[in-house]
């Protein structure tokens, strides 16, 4: 026989543990203004429109520290935002350091100071072996850059939690970034990698929004788990409604200069950063 009153106290204590879930549930599984809020702002950033920029140019510097180097270069950046791209390192005298280009079939880098010119068919891993650790490719540093985002996070996510800073998304397995934080304005703050010491890109001093077309970040600060850091800081960024013609984003092997495929084993030297 089942007593009334332990029956009232479990469905009490029921109750409780219930309101108490619920108040610690992530914004994703609750209803209201605040979970529309951060529907609607992941709904706008990842929505790509019909004239959304397809070619950009841009110039900034960058800065690279670590605990064994550091450097100072300037960098022209230029492309199709779904490749070819083409970037270029310069000292602050005006020395051209390195030449890069990325399309679809891989990486082509030519150093004019060490007269060597590197291939490697993926970006990130062609930087890993010249010992610069480095979690993006240019492509996708480009859409950072272009303020499209679409072309870079899942079109849902998994769960959202508010932070003091914004919202908070947890995103997919299938996703190469395993979460991501927008501002109360919905600007894309913080985003962090996959991996058992995730690093993460922060992004800042976002421009003065132009009609149509959302704030974009004039800082973007790489950071990774090695104590890599990488800065970018933009000056001018040039969007373009067109794709550019392929021969102004050609690099062509200099013919005197050593070829080395690092997507093959092989001992070389690395150029310094100057």
């Amino acid at each position: 026989m089942i007593r009334p009153w332990r029956s009232v106290t479990g469905l009490i204590a029921a109750l409780c543990c219930l309101a108490l879930f619920a108040g610690c549930a992530p914004t994703g599984g609750k209803t209201g203004p605040e979970a529309d809020q951060a529907r609607d702002l992941w709904s706008r950033m990842v929505s790509g429109t019909g004239d959304a920029p397809k070619s950009f140019t841009l110039s900034a510097s960058l800065s690279i520290q670590s605990p064994q180097k550091s450097a100072r270069l300037l960098v022209k950046f230029w492309g199709n935002l779904e490749r070819p791209l083409r970037l270029d390192l310069s000292t602050g005298m005006g020395q051209t350091f390195s030449m890069w280009r990325e399309d679809t079939l891989g990486w082509i880098a030519v150093y004019p100071l060490s007269n060597q010119a590197f291939t490697h068919k993926d970006t990130k891993s062609a930087l890993g072996r010249l010992g610069m650790p480095l979690p993006l490719d240019l492509k996708a540093l480009a859409a950072l850059s272009a303020g499209r985002y679409d072309m870079l996070l899942p079109a849902n996510f998994k769960s959202v939690t508010r932070t003091s800073k914004g919202f908070e998304y947890s995103l997919p397995m299938a996703s190469v970034f395993s979460s991501v934080t927008l501002d109360f304005e919905g600007k894309p703050i913080h985003i962090v990698g996959k991996g058992v010491e995730p690093w993460s890109v922060d992004l800042s001093e976002f421009s003065a929004p132009e009609p149509g077309r959302a704030p974009l970040a004039q800082r973007i600060q790489l950071t990774t788990p090695g104590g890599l850091q990488v800065i970018l800081r933009i000056k001018k960024l040039e969007l373009g409604p067109e794709a550019m013609a392929a021969d102004s984003l050609e690099l062509p092997l200099p013919p005197q200069a050593k070829h080395v495929p690092l997507d093959r084993p092989g001992d070389f030297r690395a150029p310094d950063l100057p």
